[in-house]
């Protein structure tokens, strides 16, 4: 399901995010936020918390049946705002 290398996961060490925690966020009901054009592949930001409740904001892409986690960090205080106001107001606005 995850595509894991050496490369993304030196990226989310970097951040001193495990890759336990990404994948929780991503399989946690994660809130999708936008998604953008990096050299002709779409990648997808999403807004993501852990079982330990710990805020993630991952960027992601697919490969095939896979997702390849391209990065992964801490939110923000405004994006942790936005994260808890979509979240309970239920909007999933791409």
């Amino acid at each position: 399901m995850f595509d894991w290398d050496r490369n993304n996961l030196c990226k989310i060490r970097a951040h001193r995010i495990r890759r336990e925690e990404v994948e929780q966020a991503l399989q946690n009901d994660p809130v999708p936020i936008y998604e953008q054009d990096v050299g002709g592949e779409p990648r997808y930001v999403y807004y993501g918390e852990t079982n330990a409740g710990r805020l993630l904001a991952v960027v992601v892409t697919e490969r095939g049946t896979r997702i390849r986690v391209v990065t992964a960090y801490d939110l923000d205080a405004g994006q942790k705002r936005d994260y808890l106001r979509r979240r309970l107001h239920g909007e999933w606005i791409q």
